[in-house]
């Protein structure tokens, strides 16, 4: 059955357009790994993009590896395919059990202004492709991942700058939240709503469309009030700028960072419309 089905998927694929080939083809290359029982990975940032000053990039595991990944089975590759010097942290950091690996660009060349930066300048440049190869022998395939660079994101997260669509209440449609940049997967946590009476609200949330919208679903129906997103000091985006202090900031330390929050009010559903020879009454 798997053989009949990969000549199908080799069908569809030739029916998609160039724009959408390679993104068609990764899928199709995660199903047909899944089908033969290979681990799959995924990479945040997920999107296409990624600003200059990039600091962590994640990779997520179905399950651990049997060892610590090595970083000399990890690289950053220029648009010729060539490796970057010096771009990567020797150091990848697990995490969720292992399932999650954090890789850190070097802060040092990120910042602007200290010493590696000056003499070598950013691993990544903005207008420039940049590529990420994982190519660890434990792995059932190399995870690779490519993404266009765009200009350096220098500001700190603007809570009062995100977009929000408010369901009604009495329902548990998806409160949907567009952020100012993407942030780091490992955040999705880091944003909690507070009800009217002040306590948490209990639900999933989950991050979409590159990591740029953070969707929450609550637990039980929206009650119709005033509501608030609370915002941890610690989230970030891909850049590492937080809300209290872009990363850019000289002395982060000395900068306190506290809760930033954002008011929003849950509306009450609209009255439904009386329908039959009543409502026309009604209307005249």
């Amino acid at each position: 059955a798997r053989r009949r089905g990969l000549p199908r998927a080799r069908r569809a694929l030739g029916a998609v357009s160039e724009a959408a080939r390679r993104t068609a083809c990764a899928a199709a290359l995660a199903a047909a790994a899944a089908a033969h029982g290979a681990v799959a990975a995924a990479v945040t940032p997920s999107g296409d993009s990624v600003p200059e000053n990039l600091l962590r990039i994640e990779l997520h595991l179905p399950r651990p590896l049997p060892h610590p990944l090595a970083m000399a089975h990890v690289r950053l590759v220029d648009e010729r395919g060539e490796p970057i010097a010096g771009a990567l942290l020797d150091l990848a950091l697990p995490g969720d059990g292992g399932r999650t690996i954090t890789l850190l660009l070097h802060p040092a060349r990120v910042k602007t202004g200290v010493g590696a930066n000056l003499a070598m300048g950013r691993a990544l440049r903005a207008g420039h492709d940049v590529g990420l190869i994982v190519d660890d022998p434990e792995l059932p395939a190399p995870i690779r991942k490519r993404w266009h660079v765009a200009q350096a994101r220098e500001e700190g997260l603007l809570a009062r700058a995100w977009r929000l669509a408010v369901p009604a209440a009495g329902s548990r449609a998806p409160l949907r939240v567009g952020l100012d940049a993407a942030l780091t997967s490992s955040s999705v946590g880091l944003i909690a709503v507070r009800a009217p009476g002040g306590e948490r609200v209990a639900g999933v949330a989950s991050l979409h469309r590159g990591e740029t919208v953070w969707e929450f679903v609550p637990t039980r129906p929206w009650r119709a009030g005033r509501h608030a997103l609370v915002v941890h000091p610690r989230l970030e985006d891909v850049a590492g700028n937080r809300s209290c202090t872009p990363f850019e900031t000289t002395r982060l330390s000395a900068i306190p960072c506290v809760l930033a929050e954002r008011g929003f009010d849950v509306p009450r559903p609209a009255p439904r419309r009386a329908r039959g020879p009543g409502a026309q009454a009604l209307r005249r």
